[in-house]
């Protein structure tokens, strides 16, 4: 059945929920396109790493690398590698109508995770900046490269969190605890001194094409893969124009010096 919503049932969505589930809406071609150039990408810079070590965080990764949690990797590559035009994605036209049409690519690429690996800690990307809640600074895209059951792992969400995350209004809440993946992060953690209710999960299997859009100030985690096959999703991530932060990628040494 289509999707009969319109942009603004989406940004309403946005807004009350943090994330948004959007089925099969990259075509076949697109999807592949991104697949091939994403193994390419990651054959070249496995091949450069070899056998050095590499830790958890983006601090203590690559340029070209990260590891944001035991055999889950983060491979940057920007959209003119994957050979598209930022702006004529098919989900430009929602980010713009949240972000502006003045809205910039933060960073784009794709995760992988390997058969085996664990759940992440829940985390956010993005610290609140004022006290008083205000519309997202941030947005990231998902885009299942292949279908995901939930044996693999896909991103569970703690829907309206992007509210209840604000470290600045809970003074409970500790910024580093939040963006760095710590054990106590959890949506119990959220509301255990406020005493509002614990934000619902979401989590559902994906098909191959769907993306996940969400603000980059929602407690999420990737799930542990439990199959014999590697996960892989790509990611884009956008700003406001003039939102600056980032603790995404923190290092700036390059497995190809």
């Amino acid at each position: 059945m289509p999707d009969v919503r319109t942009q603004n049932d989406f940004a309403d969505q946005l807004a009350a929920d943090g994330v948004l589930l959007l089925h099969q809406l990259c075509n076949s071609e697109f999807v592949g396109r991104i697949m091939a150039v994403s193994r390419q990408r990651i054959g070249e810079v496995q091949a450069a790493l070899g056998t050095r070590e590499i830790g958890i965080g983006s601090a203590a990764g690559y340029e070209e690398i990260v590891q944001r949690s035991p055999g889950r990797w983060d491979v940057p590559i920007s959209p003119q590698q994957f050979g598209f035009d930022d702006k004529e994605l098919p989900w430009w036209p929602l980010v713009a109508s949240v972000l502006g049409d003045d809205a910039e690519h933060s960073f784009s690429g794709v995760v992988f995770s390997d058969p085996g690996s664990p759940a992440q800690f829940w985390h956010i990307d993005s610290p609140h900046e004022s006290a008083r809640h205000l519309a997202p600074h941030a947005l990231n895209v998902l885009v299942a490269l292949h279908a995901i059951p939930m044996a693999m792992g896909p991103t569970e969400f703690a829907r309206g969190s992007h509210i209840l995350t604000n470290h600045l209004n809970n003074p409970a809440l500790v910024r580093d605890a939040l963006i760095y993946q710590h054990a106590s992060t959890s949506p119990r953690r959220l509301v255990q001194d406020i005493g509002s209710p614990e934000p619902e999960r979401f989590v559902c299997d994906l098909d191959k094409g769907s993306c996940l859009l969400f603000d980059d100030r929602l407690l999420h985690r990737g799930l542990a893969n439990r199959t014999e096959s590697t996960r892989h999703v790509a990611y884009f991530s956008y700003r406001r124009q003039g939102y600056s932060a980032n603790t995404h990628f923190e290092s700036q040494r390059s497995v190809f010096a």
